[in-house]
C-alpha cells in the first residue's frame, strides 16, 4: 500500500477525532495526486458510520460530494419501470425465458404483459410467486401489473359501423380462464390452480 495515502488517511482521521474541520481540507488539498484514494477513503468512512453522518450536518461539502459519488459508483441507480414488460427488459430476460423460469406458456405471459390479466384475479400467494421471480415486492408487482395497460388499436374497417367503432385492446381475463385456455400442460395449470380447487 501507498504509504504517503496511508499516513495521510491516518492525519484525516486524527484531524477528525480532533474536530479540525480546517485540517481536513487542508489535506485534501495539499495531496492533489492522492485526492481522488482519499475522497474515497473519506466516503467510505462516513458510509460505515450512517448514524454519526446523519448526525453531523455540517459535513464539509467536498466530503459530501465525496460521500455521494461513492454511493453512486457502488450502488448504481437502478432504472424505475412502469410496466412488466419494462420490468423485464431491464432484467435482460426473454419472454419465453420468463414463462419457462415461472411455468406458463408465452401466450399467458404476454396477457400479463398486455395487460390482459385481471389484477383482482390474482391470489396473494400467487402474487407473491410472481414478486419472488423478480427480486421485488409484493405491492410492486402489483402496481406494474396495474401499470401495463392494454395496448388500444384502432377498429380500421371502411365502413360507416367501422369508424364509430371505439378503440379496441385485448379483453380483459382472469388468470385462471387464462390457464385453462393456455398451451401450458395440466401439470402447470395445476400448479398455478391449486388453490381455485
Amino acid at each position: 500500500m501507498n504509504t504517503t495515502l496511508q499516513q495521510l488517511k491516518m492525519a484525516w482521521l486524527a484531524a477528525k477525532e480532533a474536530g479540525d474541520a480546517e485540517g481536513q481540507l487542508r489535506l485534501l488539498k495539499d495531496h492533489p495526486e492522492e485526492q481522488a484514494a482519499l475522497t474515497d477513503f473519506i466516503a467510505g468512512y462516513y458510509a460505515t458510520s450512517v448514524s454519526e453522518l446523519e448526525e453531523n450536518a455540517t459535513l464539509l461539502p467536498l466530503t459530501r460530494r465525496a460521500y455521494q459519488s461513492a454511493l453512486e459508483r457502488v450502488f448504481a441507480p437502478q432504472a424505475q419501470v412502469a410496466t412488466l414488460g419494462e420490468l423485464r427488459k431491464q432484467k435482460s430476460l426473454k419472454k419465453i425465458e420468463v414463462a419457462k423460469a415461472l411455468r406458463l406458456s408465452v401466450d399467458v405471459w404476454n396477457k400479463f404483459e398486455a395487460g390482459a390479466i385481471e389484477l383482482a384475479s390474482l391470489s396473494q400467494r400467487q402474487l407473491e410467486r410472481f414478486a419472488d421471480y423478480f427480486q421485488i415486492t409484493f405491492d410492486q408487482f402489483s402496481n406494474l401489473l396495474g401499470n401495463s395497460q392494454p395496448v388500444l388499436t384502432a377498429n380500421r374497417r371502411q365502413t360507416s359501423h367501422g369508424a364509430s367503432q371505439p378503440e379496441q385492446g385485448p379483453q380483459r381475463q382472469s388468470f385462471a380462464e387464462a390457464v385453462a385456455r393456455s398451451t401450458m400442460s395440466r401439470e402447470d395449470q395445476h400448479f398455478w390452480l391449486e388453490e381455485e380447487d
